[in-house]
């Protein structure tokens, strides 16, 4: 087995953890959604993306908000949010929706680039909405509130747990926030200067600005 075998090998065995670790958390009662929304939740971000209609019992502002966070981010606008609050759901529900449909697409998309079947959604558990409140939370300089100004790191910061599970995935596939740090980390034979190469140019390719 030369060393590309044994880096691949070792690094689906990573991920197979890692999907693991989320798919069990997206069976889970969330803070603003239950386990059986949040699963219907990535049901309709994966419809999306293939052009298939969604789950019929999910809430239109949700599967509104779904579809477009999977395949035309780059559209939302305040006003979106606004109005998909108006229709009941509340902002900190919308940041948990943001986070769903960004760590299930990015499994999927990691699943296919790394050759391996899509991990099939969990059959939800039950329980209630936790509700809980993030603390030093407000309107910065963004459309959702989060502590501190409004940036990546922060985006998710209104619902607790977000930024954690968001940063699971983070450090898989790509580096950590420490690692982040440091301009001489490698990570699988590719040094720093390689893996922001490759991480620009997938921004450039999915619209993302930051």
């Amino acid at each position: 087995m030369g060393h590309d075998d044994v880096v691949t090998t070792s690094l689906i065995a990573e991920f197979d953890r890692l999907a693991t670790r989320q798919f069990s958390e997206l069976a889970a009662p969330g803070v603003w959604w239950s386990g059986a929304e949040k699963v219907m939740i990535a049901s309709a971000a994966r419809a999306a993306a293939a052009g298939r209609p969604g789950p019929p019992d999910l809430a239109p502002a949700a599967a509104e908000a779904a579809r477009r966070v999977a395949t035309e981010a780059i559209s939302i606008r305040r006003d979106d949010i606004e109005r998909w609050v108006a229709a009941g759901m509340r902002v900190e529900a919308y940041v948990e929706l943001v986070g769903i449909v960004c760590r299930v697409t990015t499994l999927d998309t990691a699943s296919f680039g790394l050759g391996l079947d899509t991990t099939e959604l969990p059959q939800p558990g039950s329980g209630d909405p936790s509700e809980k409140t993030a603390e030093d939370v407000a309107y910065v300089d963004g459309w959702v509130p989060t502590n501190g100004p409004a940036f990546p790191p922060t985006a998710l910061s209104s619902v607790p747990g977000a930024t954690e599970l968001m940063f699971d995935i983070h450090g898989v596939l790509y580096l950590s926030l420490e690692q982040m740090g440091s301009h001489v980390v490698s990570r699988d034979g590719m040094s720093r200067e390689q893996l922001e190469l490759a991480a620009s140019r997938t921004s450039f390719l999915n619209d993302c600005f930051y």
